[in-house]
């Protein structure tokens, strides 16, 4: 590098202008020269632009990977004049930031903020909807009429104004599932409603799917109005659009940049309103985020209460660019190495063209003129594997992640074309190129120059080389390990037996259980106005002096045994008994541990300042935020008769599948006009495994493409070392040295080499493999001694083979050829 910037540096006189550097005339001759070198050397130049185009593959895949991140949201006009406004939650000291607010924000923001241009509720929903004989399930958003203003969507037929509550807009996608070829635009869609009464909606427009990088996946969209029941009230809530209890999101369109701060300060008052209402959930001010770059950061924070597609996780985005970036180091690596070795053969012809007036200059371009080739074409090639296989590929792997290459559409794509080419050509072409163009043409043509084997630098390329494959092998162990980890995790319930799905009241959970008992398979069933994974609330409880929050499960009789809780202390609820319906409850050992209860049973909770529990069972700590995030304490109180909105069935794992189908078949028969809707209690686990298997995947691939070009290197620095050491193997040979002896000689310094990249690559891969499963789970096995004792041992043996055969052939020389040679 001190040499690049030196030669950078020297004045750019009339002596040394572009010309007198580049004469034309000797352009071609340099072509000429480059092409009947890379011919001479077409197996290794081969073999190093397909490794080079692979590593640029994968650089693709990362760029646009991290450019679908960045570009989220970016097709919105009015993009960088929205904000959303946050919830900044104050409980016992921490700052929580939510992605909600209270509903009736948006009408007193309306009402008297003049500051802001534009605002817009936004609250997703969903239904069924029946076309002719058919019934489905879709989301529905409910919108101010104001979004479609605010936030660009391109409308195939109709527009997005949606007069009136009859009105539904729908994505193209939506309107060829269901109305095919035929125009959607004022057809009618009936909603059917949990009440067994129809609402019918008009289709108003059709707009085209907003791209995956979008924070609006939904496939339709009503007026806001409609979430709104008849009565107003949900449970003995008050629930209409000047609530304070419940929340939904809230999008503003300030077109000053400079308003926002002044905006922001005048929310600060309507903290109160929400803090006279929920108590259970202080807001301490409401602040204003930004919608460029909203969902990346709601992804990285984990940010709860968002409603909107969040961005990749930063283990996917960071994973899959340093890996690109270390595979793409391994094959500029690979290349030197190659140059070096090519370049030991032309020294003569260097010799010659510094003698007939070659200036150092001259020799530099020629180098480096030669790595840009390569680079090119590699770059070439590697587009269209990027394009034909990787792109691909990896949209396979992530079905809600769809990476849309767009190589002219924006300029920074070319640009970082330009960077690759410009940085694999000069870290590739450089160091041969400064170092070999410095040597004197009369040592040269007087044969005194030996030139070949190592040095310090290519010692510390080769080991960098291999730590980073060791990097790559690690990763796919450790995630390999993880997801037999996760797939074992207890997490406090029977995650494999047990399925579940939704009913309205007593009576339809009445109903359906008394149809489904029929199926012998099923050994328990329960009904329960919570669950785990599907329904809860959090509020704060207090015992004595202390206060935490818990998540607060209203559940049956039956609950416990079905769902396969281990009851540690104490007992079930009693079946019909109006004293534990008011007074008792069921807690995890979290929250024992949390309030520190030394003798649990018969403890005083007091939840909402005001009612008394008693705590009459213990169960064993429940998972019920799955591996993701931080298990909660739960509290279990036993729930109202007649409020059961979830059936749980248990049955063996192995008769789960056709139990599920049976109560779908049921199901239909009893409640024609609504989806069945059956969940299984493993999604969780099913989801983390896929996960899992993903990223292995990709480690797979990553670490199989760095240790192969790790090993061409290292075939590339053994065959020069065994060229510098000929005489020396041929004189050991005569003096009776065994096999065993010149292997040594030849690989000595080669296994001191992937010993120290063993242990770099083993603690890299450790901690990156670490930083990756920390970012995505909160419970997660790290990488374990066996995981880098077994990726070290790999990265031996694939060593060893790659170099076995030339270092056993050199062993098997003639030596009276190797010193007649000499």
């Amino acid at each position: 590098m001190a040499c690049i910037l030196g030669f950078l540096a020297q004045p750019f006189s009339t002596e040394y202008s572009l010309y007198s550097i580049i004469p034309p005339l000797m352009i071609k001759n340099y072509l000429m020269i480059t092409l009947r070198s890379m011919l001479k050397n077409k197996l290794f130049l081969s073999i190093n632009i397909v490794g080079m185009a692979i590593a640029i593959a994968c650089c693709i895949v990362a760029y646009f990977n991290w450019d679908f991140n960045v570009s989220f949201d970016s097709h919105h006009v009015n993009a960088a004049s929205i904000y959303r406004v946050n919830s900044v939650r104050e409980f016992q000291g921490r700052q929580t930031s939510y992605g909600y607010v209270p509903i009736a924000l948006g009408n007193a923001i309306r009402q008297n903020v003049s500051d802001v241009d534009a605002v817009v509720r936004y609250s997703p929903g969903g239904g069924n909807f029946r076309l002719g004989d058919e019934l489905f399930q879709t989301n529905v958003t409910n919108v101010d009429p104001e979004f479609f203003k605010l936030f660009t969507f391109e409308f195939l037929e109709g527009n997005g104004e949606l007069k009136d509550k009859s009105q539904m807009v729908i994505n193209d996608e939506l309107a060829r599932k269901y109305f095919g070829n035929e125009s959607a635009l004022g057809k009618m869609m009936v909603q059917v409603l949990d009440s067994g009464k129809t609402k019918e909606f008009i289709v108003a427009g059709i707009f085209r799917k907003q791209p995956t990088n979008s924070s609006f996946p939904d496939p339709a969209f009503t007026r806001y109005e409609n979430q709104f029941n008849a009565e107003q009230f949900v449970g003995d809530r008050q629930y209409n659009e000047n609530t304070w209890y419940f929340r939904n999101t809230l999008f503003l369109l300030i077109k000053d940049p400079f308003r926002v701060a002044s905006i922001q300060a005048q929310l600060k008052p309507y903290t109160e309103n929400n803090n006279k209402i929920r108590e259970d959930f202080i807001i301490r001010e409401f602040v204003l985020q930004s919608l460029v770059g909203m969902a990346v950061d709601d992804s990285y924070n984990e940010r709860p209460g968002t409603w909107t597609r969040e961005g990749s996780p930063l283990a996917a985005v960071v994973g899959i660019g340093v890996m690109g970036i270390f595979v793409l180091l391994i094959a500029c690596f690979n290349l030197t190495n190659t140059a070096v070795a090519i370049s030991s053969r032309r020294l003569k012809e260097i010799g010659i063209r510094k003698v007939m007036g070659s200036t150092r200059k001259h020799l530099i371009f020629q180098f480096i003129g030669e790595t840009t080739l390569t680079c090119l074409l590699a770059l070439v090639l590697g587009i269209a594997i990027g394009e034909w296989f990787l792109i691909p590929a990896f949209n396979d792997l992530w079905p809600d992640l769809k990476l849309e290459p767009d190589y002219f559409g924006r300029p920074n794509f070319l640009i970082f074309m330009g960077s690759a080419l410009m940085f694999t050509s000069l870290l590739a072409g450089s160091y041969p190129a400064f170092y070999i163009s410095k040597f004197q043409p009369t040592s040269i043509l007087k044969g005194k120059l030996k030139f070949g084997g190592t040095n310090y630098f290519t010692r510390f390329l080769l080991t960098m080389q291999f730590a980073i494959s060791l990097i790559g092998i690690v990763c796919s162990f450790a995630f390999t390990d993880n997801a037999k980890f996760q797939q074992k995790f207890d997490l406090g319930f029977n995650k494999e037996g047990l399925v579940f799905t939704y009913v309205n009241g007593r009576s339809e959970f009445e109903t359906f259980r008394n149809a489904i008992s029929e199926n012998k398979d099923i050994t328990s069933i329960a009904g329960s106005q919570h669950h785990v994974y599907s329904s809860s609330f959090n509020d704060p409880i207090k015992h004595e002096d202390k206060e935490i929050e818990v998540d607060i499960l209203d559940v049956g009789e039956d609950y416990v045994p079905t769902v396969g809780l281990t009851l540690l202390q104490g007992r079930n609820f009693t079946t019909d008994s109006e004293t534990d319906r008011k007074e008792s409850v069921i807690v995890t050992e979290g929250l024992v541990r949390e309030l520190d209860l030394k003798d649990p049973i018969g403890k005083e909770l007091i939840w909402m300042d005001t009612v008394k529990y008693y705590i009459v069972g213990v169960v064993k700590d429940i998972y019920n935020h799955g591996l993701w995030e931080q298990m909660e304490p739960c509290m279990f109180r036993y729930g109202a008769k007649d409020k059961v909105n979830h059936i749980l069935v248990k049955a063996p794992s192995d008769k789960l599948k056709s139990v599920n189908q049976f109560m779908g078949e049921k199901w239909k028969e009893l409640f024609p006009n609504r989806v069945y809707n059956g969940r299984f209690m493993d999604e969780e686990i099913v989801e983390a495994n896929t996960v899992n298997n993903n990223i292995v995947i990709m480690f797979i691939f990553l670490g199989t493409v760095a240790l192969l070009l790790s090993a061409t290197g290292l075939f590339t620095l053994v065959s020069l070392n065994i060229i510098k050491k000929m005489k020396e193997i041929g004189v050991r040979k005569v003096l009776g040295a065994s096999v065993a002896n010149l292997a040594r000689v030849i690989n000595l310094e080669f296994a001191i080499i992937l010993l120290i990249s063993c242990v770099i690559g083993a603690f890299a891969g450790a901690w990156m493999a670490g930083m990756l499963m920390k970012s995505i789970w909160k419970y997660y096995l790290n990488a374990t001694p066996v995981t880098l004792i077994v990726s070290a041992v790999i990265l031996l043996v694939v060593s060893a083979l790659s170099v076995g055969y030339k270092v056993y052939s050199t062993t098997r020389l003639n030596p009276a050829n190797v010193l007649r040679d000499e």
